[in-house]
């Protein structure tokens, strides 16, 4: 980006124009370079307020001469609003007063007294010291120069500690923003996972409510069930008509393998399977509560304790409901330690000297009861 030109303002007496326009061509080479871009009164258009026009460029202005001489010191407008103001906006670090002795005169003790002057040593422009004004000029020139390279780095300074300071600035709106952004992040997560909590939580509640409901209602189905079965003497319910009579017969008789071939039989036909000839698990989620505690009564009766799906069922919750824990406990796993494998179906064990819950068996599929809860649904 280009550097912006210096504002330099003379302020100098009309009678000291002549040497005014001198200086200014000795000061051209600097306008061309566009180190400054110099105003007078002289460029006020036909039509403007002269006095706006002064004050404007007078506060606006980087660099301010102050033409000095007799008729400079004796103009009222020069000394009492030019070199006032100049002066002030010296102190104030807004612009460069700079005096160019023009003619000799008494200027000692003078608000700018104490500034250096131009040219060198404060030796008048007109003067025999020189060898002409042209040398004077120069030094002139030069010195403005100076001047105006050093206000240039100066605002070069300025502007880069002004551009650090906006970049830091930016930089620390752009880390608030990410924060703030990461809060409004971590805060929309924290209500999600508080919306899906809750939604979890009316989930699990309804879904309780529906299951002691169903409860409710399969309970008060085998209340009336049994009440309509002990009216008739027979004491093996069945909400699907199912007879039990075989499977009570078998057992008392400790056939035990037949015993679970007929559990199987009459599982299948409480669930309408018995053309599929095995049970899944959607059968087994479903299956009817009072022909499971016919069953299992059944089998815990004439087992003495020793089989039966509550016997099961409280083994599996034993061993933390694990699978091979279990198949270890009720003897459906075989061989030592990190060998063991799970029995075929024919070398299962039917008799009473097996472990506790090994049957019944009903090929594995049993396990379905615990994974599907159907047995704590029906209060077993």
């Amino acid at each position: 980006m280009p550097e912006v030109s210096l504002q330099l303002f003379f302020s100098y007496s009309h009678k000291d124009e002549a040497l005014r326009d001198e200086l200014a061509k000795h000061l051209a080479i600097l306008e061309w370079q566009s180190v400054i871009s110099s105003w007078c009164d002289r460029k006020i258009l036909p039509g403007e307020e002269w006095d706006y026009q002064i004050n404007d460029n007078l506060n606006t202005a980087d660099i301010i001469l102050l033409l000095i001489s007799s008729d400079f010191l004796f103009s009222k407008y020069c000394w009492d609003v030019e070199v006032k103001k100049a002066i002030e906006r010296h102190h104030a670090g807004e612009a460069c007063v700079i005096p160019v002795i023009l003619r000799s005169v008494d200027w000692s003790g003078a608000p700018f007294a104490k500034l250096q002057a131009l040219p060198k040593n404060a030796e008048p422009v007109v003067s025999r010291n020189w060898h002409n004004q042209d040398e004077a000029f120069t030094d002139v020139a030069k010195g403005i120069r100076a001047a105006a390279e050093k206000l240039r780095d100066k605002r070069r300074q300025k502007q880069e500690a002004e551009s650090l300071q906006l970049w830091e600035q930016e930089e620390e709106t752009r880390k608030l923003q990410q924060q703030q952004q990461e809060r409004l992040r971590l805060q929309k997560k924290r209500e999600e996972a508080d919306r899906l909590q809750r939604q979890e939580a009316e989930r699990l509640q309804k879904q309780e409510e529906a299951d002691r409901l169903q409860r409710q209602r399969e309970q008060e189905k085998a209340d009336k069930l049994q009440l309509e079965q002990q009216s008739t003497g027979n004491d093996l319910l069945s909400e699907k008509g199912v007879g039990y009579t075989r499977l009570r017969d078998l057992l008392k008789a400790g056939n035990w393998k037949e015993a679970d071939q007929e559990t199987l039989a009459v599982m299948l036909k409480a669930t309408g399977r018995e053309q599929k000839g095995w049970l899944n698990s959607e059968s087994i989620e479903n299956f009817p509560c009072p022909d499971l505690r016919t069953i299992d009564q059944l089998w815990v009766k004439y087992s003495d304790g020793h089989f039966g799906f509550s016997v099961q069922k409280r083994i599996w919750e034993n061993v933390g409901k694990d699978y091979e824990k279990f198949g270890d406990r009720v003897g459906w796993r075989k061989g030592m330690f990190f060998n063991k494998e799970w029995l075929e179906d024919s070398d299962v064990t039917f008799t009473k000297n097996s472990p506790q819950g090994h049957l019944p068996y009903l090929e594995r599929k049993v396990i379905f009861l615990f994974y599907s809860g159907r047995l704590v649904n029906c209060n077993i």
